[in-house]
């Protein structure tokens, strides 16, 4: 077994924000590699300044250097050795399905909980069409796929708004579909940009927020402190 192996590939309901997807019944596995270049392999090839800035790579247990060194493991499996980094995948969705099933829950999988990879390559969502697959991405034209129809059914992408990409968030939303934006203030505003915001830390389920809206975070951690206009001021 290569050096760069890992144990376990998915994390389950792992922070507070996917926990609350429970009470609407769905149990959520995510899987966290090591953004930007950190493991020599870009995963995040449309980052901005401030997205990095304020990545949540370090955002709780993600600050030990275990849980670093752990990411950085799975992200130079999936590039070093990728066939059988999928076979594992696979393995652990069909684990996540019967743990699900057995304790009354519906399955989700957020596969970039800290990267922008189109997995659809893989047929991993036709593969397993009983889950409900979702991500955020900053690649306009996987934003554009989605609106245009072009992904599985059972598959959801929201488009996240950062300080350079403002026009090509507007066209996401004109054609139809769901943008994210980070805010710096305690109270998120109800419209921004003209379009209704949606309160996306209720839970991190996509895939259930209405059509159409600006789904609104809160800054959280390096967040905070951002000066690059990721997280707009209100």
């Amino acid at each position: 077994m290569k050096l760069y192996k890992s144990k376990k590939l998915l994390n389950i309901d792992n922070n507070a924000k996917t926990i609350k997807g429970q009470k609407y019944k769905y149990m959520t596995a995510i899987l966290y590699l090591a953004p930007q270049r950190t493991s020599g392999f870009n995963v995040c090839p449309l980052a901005s300044a401030g997205c990095m800035a304020s990545c949540l790579n370090t955002a709780g247990r993600g600050q030990m250097n275990s849980v670093q060194q752990g990411r950085i493991n799975k992200t130079k499996w999936y590039f070093l050795e990728r066939e059988t980094f999928l076979d594992q995948i696979r393995i652990e969705i069909k684990r996540h399905i019967l743990r699900c099933k057995k304790k009354g829950f519906k399955p989700a999988i957020r596969l970039n909980g800290t990267s922008d990879i189109d997995w659809n390559i893989h047929n991993l969502y036709n593969e397993f069409p009983k889950v409900k697959f979702y991500d955020y991405t900053k690649i306009y034209k996987r934003a554009l796929k989605y609106v245009k129809k072009e992904y599985p059914k059972n598959y959801h992408l929201t488009y996240s708004l950062n300080e350079d990409n403002k026009k090509l968030a507007l066209d996401i939303l004109k054609r139809g579909g769901n943008i994210s934006a980070v805010f710096r203030s305690k109270k998120l505003p109800k419209r921004f940009l003209n379009y209704k915001v949606f309160n996306g830390d209720k839970s991190d389920l996509r895939f259930n927020d209405p059509k159409n809206v600006i789904v609104g975070l809160y800054a959280k951690g390096r967040a905070l402190k951002d000066q690059t206009g990721f997280v707009q001021d209100v």
